[in-house]
């Protein structure tokens, strides 16, 4: 049983700012919700559980991959896959929804119209309509402008945007969110105030600190307008190496599992306010004649810092250089790592059917073609997905158990200084 007036100022509250013509000051926290990048073992990677319970529910549910309205600072060496995955990803958020828009601001250079395609698998007269690509004159400025734009216009039209995710909160509200946008700057690194763009020469250090102050201020402004019309910003960045003048005072990293001597350049803020930053390391090396009969690598994602999940841990995708990062067998790869895959040569098999053999070179074209392999792989994969999720524990309220802490502090606010003493001593 509450006591009488418990809440009474949130509730008052809440009634004054109901009365509100500012939308922002009737405003809670905003629900997260998480989409799909199409990469399950990342997806569940940085995902969690949300536990829902109410008069009438009591249930949990996944919520996996890219939070809605947050920033992800991907980052990597250079031909790594970052702008790949990244193009990717943002295509699989969009994919589902009909007024969803993938923005992509690409100072290296860009991709080519073809290479657009075969990464988002929009073609013709729908990539045109999902897909918004720009590739010169990008500045700090009218980066800015544009988010903003995006941001208004959502706003302006919320009924035209606003879905029902099916999705239920922790105290088992139903869940309303505008659908998402996705906003793919490539890079970081290179984005510049329009004074600095115009001219022949940088003027060195004093230039590059302004660019980062400049920089830093845009993040700052545009993080709130990323939730709240549901903008997914993903943000390529490079890992530089810092020489230390004195290697016996070694600088402490930006960040986490940054290996010594790594910095990301373009400032703190963006480090600082990201909700996720991904590193993308290529390791073994994949060639046509072997493996999975593919040019490639095998890539290391990792996390170095999230807000929906344990941080360190990595995952394993299979990059294809000509069509980009596989699903299917990277899902094969994590069940590899996790020794769910038995055999070996062309005698492989997962442990429920031993029956259906395959080779790794011809395991993507015997999924295709076989229902019973299809059900063995995809219940081997969930199982491995379960196990990767760091889930909260519920918070279960015991009524007998006693709150010593509290009992403590209440026996001590009625004691004399020397009532204290005389239990002490």
């Amino acid at each position: 049983m509450l006591e009488a007036g418990f809440g009474l100022l949130a509730s008052k509250f809440r009634e004054v700012v109901s009365k509100s013509k500012d939308y922002r000051m009737k405003n809670e926290s905003e629900v997260d919700v998480g989409y799909s990048t199409g990469f399950l073992s990342f997806d569940f990677l940085n995902g969690t559980v949300v536990h829902v319970k109410s008069e009438d529910k009591n249930f949990s549910y996944y919520s996996t991959g890219i939070v809605d309205g947050s920033m992800s600072m991907i980052i990597g060496r250079s031909s790594c896959g970052k702008t790949t995955w990244a193009m990717q990803a943002a295509a699989n958020i969009i994919r589902p929804f009909k007024t969803s828009t993938l923005f992509e601001d690409n100072i290296e250079g860009g991709l080519t119209a073809s290479r657009r395609e075969v990464l988002t698998k929009f073609f013709g007269e729908e990539l045109k309509a999902k897909v918004i690509s720009r590739n010169t004159g990008i500045t700090n400025e009218n980066f800015y402008e544009r988010v903003k734009m995006i941001h208004d216009l959502k706003m302006e039209n919320r009924a035209s945007f606003e879905y029902d995710t099916g999705l239920y909160d922790s105290m088992g509200n139903r869940i309303y969110k505008l659908e998402p946008t996705v906003y793919l700057l490539d890079s970081l690194a290179l984005l510049m105030p329009e004074k600095y763009t115009e001219e022949d020469e940088m003027s060195g250090q004093m230039s590059g600190t302004a660019t980062a102050r400049a920089n830093a201020a845009l993040i700052r402004r545009i993080i709130p307008m990323l939730k709240s019309a549901n903008i997914i910003l993903f943000i390529i960045n490079h890992i530089n190496q810092k020489v230390d003048i004195n290697p016996m005072q070694r600088t402490k990293a930006q960040v986490s599992y940054l290996k010594q001597g790594e910095v990301l350049p373009g400032g703190n803020a963006a480090i600082y306010l990201s909700n996720n930053i991904i590193r993308f390391d290529d390791n073994s090396k994949l060639k046509e004649s072997e493996a999975f009969g593919i040019d490639g690598a095998l890539v290391d994602v990792s996390l170095l810092k999230s807000r929906t999940s344990q941080v360190g841990r990595s995952a394993t995708l299979v990059f294809d250089y000509q069509k980009g990062f596989d699903q299917e067998l990277s899902l094969f790869i994590l069940l590899k790592n996790y020794n769910r895959v038995k055999g070996a040569g062309a005698y492989l098999y997962f442990e429920e059917r031993p029956d259906l053999k395959f080779s790794q070179k011809q395991f993507k074209e015997k999924l295709a073609s076989n229902p019973e392999l299809q059900q063995v792989f995809m219940k081997e994969v969930m199982m491995t997905l379960q196990s990767m999720i760091k889930a909260p524990k519920q918070i279960v309220i015991e009524e007998e158990k006693k709150d010593i802490s509290s009992e403590i502090f209440n026996t001590m606010k009625s004691m004399t200084v020397e009532d204290m003493q005389a239990i002490t001593v």
